[in-house]
């Protein structure tokens, strides 16, 4: 059964993520010409179930690639920075550096979005790192390419763990070039992080 965080739980779960977001953005500034900019979306607290239904909902059964970060301690997590097909391509295409233009495009795809995701989860984990109290550690995260649904099957998860979903919206005015990528964390026990961001202020 998914755990009902209290309104002000859910508010201090956003400005978390909200702030990892915003110091991936400074980050990926530095790696475009163009300002890039970053908006973090409402997050959903759903089910594992319901979690596989809304991104199976919003990507269907395209091939997606994705970077997935491992986190122990005084919780246990998996989380994964899912970039759907249009979003990657233009990622790489606004991102990759005239060096990695020499790859092949599989290479060139890996490397950029791989990039792309450890700063992301650099900004999330450091966020979220300055209020657990009980300490937690995290592996580089990984890059990955399948359906979600492989995706989801494949990740090391509680099946009663409780997931966090929020959809990035980037772009570059300058160029008017926009996309998506889906955050998604599924925590257990999710009460763990809870009881450690209420008093957060």
């Amino acid at each position: 059964m998914t755990i009902k965080p209290t309104s002000e739980q859910i508010n201090t779960l956003q400005k978390l993520f909200n702030t990892g977001v915003e110091r991936a953005n400074t980050m990926l500034n530095y790696l475009t010409e163009w300002p890039l900019h970053l908006q973090m979306s409402a997050i959903e607290i759903l089910s594992s179930q319901q979690l596989q239904a809304k991104l199976e909902q919003r990507v269907n059964t395209e091939y997606v690639a994705a970077m997935e970060l491992a986190v122990r301690g005084e919780f246990e997590a998996v989380a994964q920075l899912i970039f759907p097909a249009d979003s990657a391509a233009t990622l790489v295409e606004v991102l990759a550096d005239p060096d990695r233009r020499n790859l092949d495009q599989d290479a060139l795809k890996m490397k950029t979005l791989s990039e792309v995701g450890n700063i992301f989860f650099n900004g999330v984990m450091g966020s979220l790192s300055n209020v657990i109290n009980g300490g937690i550690t995290y592996m580089a995260p990984t890059y990955k390419e399948n359906t979600v649904k492989h995706l989801l099957a494949s990740s090391d998860s509680n099946v009663n763990a409780t997931a966090i979903l929020g959809r990035i919206q980037f772009k570059i005015e300058q160029i008017q070039v926009k996309g998506d990528i889906i955050l998604f964390f599924k925590i257990y026990p999710f009460e763990n992080l809870l009881e450690d961001i209420t008093h957060v202020k």
